[in-house]
């Protein structure tokens, strides 16, 4: 019921172009608060082409950003990119339509979506169990080493193919059977955190068969988890590095791999992780 008064929807497009307005090539419509009422909406017009009627990779990949961003930077989100509200402008920017469903990501869910990824890109399925519970998909009761044991055997054969390979579409459609086994519950916000990702990821590969989502976010999320001062995530870093007190250095060159940091480098980055301990 909330869509329907244009003033809610007027006041999340302002919060959204406060937020991500100045994102590089994002363009956010002004909206005039004082001239709209319940049931008229006053806004910036703006010139463009539906995102998916143009091959704009790049624009694809401007909206990932912007998506990450709005997920796990700020947790105010987009709750509705369906392909009619993203715009190709005239100038060659992404503009965001449409502020009626908005959706916050409160954080401790960013944390854990983030590191429920470095879990699965790093095979570390008991770490993804826990992910589950803390990300409300799993209940707080359910049997920890039985759910690694199935995420393994659905996962496993996918991530070996490399981050670069993974789908979103495919990841969900294979978890069916396993979601039905343990009970999976989906919280509102996931189904629509997914979504906004999946948008963007079935616009690229129509024009792009091999594009994947997770290829494009991982490197953001390998460069938030080695350098944000979050608890959280501090300790989860030196959890996916230490494993039963040994130093993994491959997971370490993966991480400064995917956020384009180099061997000499490596130094810097073990003083970080022993300042964590």
């Amino acid at each position: 019921m909330q869509e329907m008064d244009y003033r809610e929807e007027a006041r999340n497009g302002l919060k959204f172009r406060e937020l991500y307005g100045k994102l590089r090539d994002v363009m956010v419509p002004e909206m005039y608060l004082e001239q709209t009422r319940r049931r008229v909406l006053i806004m910036e017009w703006v010139e463009g082409v539906r995102l998916s009627e143009v091959r704009d990779l790049y624009l694809v990949e401007v909206g990932v950003y912007c998506s990450l961003s709005q997920l796990l930077e700020y947790g105010f989100y987009h709750a509705d990119p369906h392909p009619g509200n993203l715009l190709r402008t005239i100038d060659g920017k992404l503009a965001y339509l449409d502020f009626g469903m908005m959706g916050e990501f409160r954080q401790e869910l960013r944390d854990g979506f983030i590191e429920a990824c470095l879990h699965l890109v790093n095979r570390d399925f008991d770490g993804l169990a826990k992910d589950f519970v803390t990300l409300g998909l799993l209940p707080a009761t359910a049997q920890k080493d039985e759910v690694t044991t199935a995420l393994t055997g659905v996962f496993e054969s996918a991530v070996n193919k490399g981050v670069q390979n993974i789908s979103f579409g495919d990841l969900s459609g294979n978890l069916g059977q396993t979601m039905y086994k343990f009970k999976f519950q989906i919280p509102s916000y996931f189904s629509l955190v997914i979504r906004s990702l999946a948008v963007l990821e079935g616009i690229a590969i129509s024009f792009n068969p091999n594009y994947k989502v997770l290829s494009s976010s991982y490197p953001w999320i390998a460069r938030k988890v080695l350098t944000d001062n979050s608890p959280n995530l501090r300790s989860t870093l030196y959890t996916l590095l230490y494993k039963d007190g040994t130093f993994q250095i491959d997971r370490l060159e993966s991480l400064l791999t995917e956020v384009g940091l180099f061997p000499h480098r490596y130094m810097h980055m073990l003083m970080v992780l022993f300042a964590l301990t």
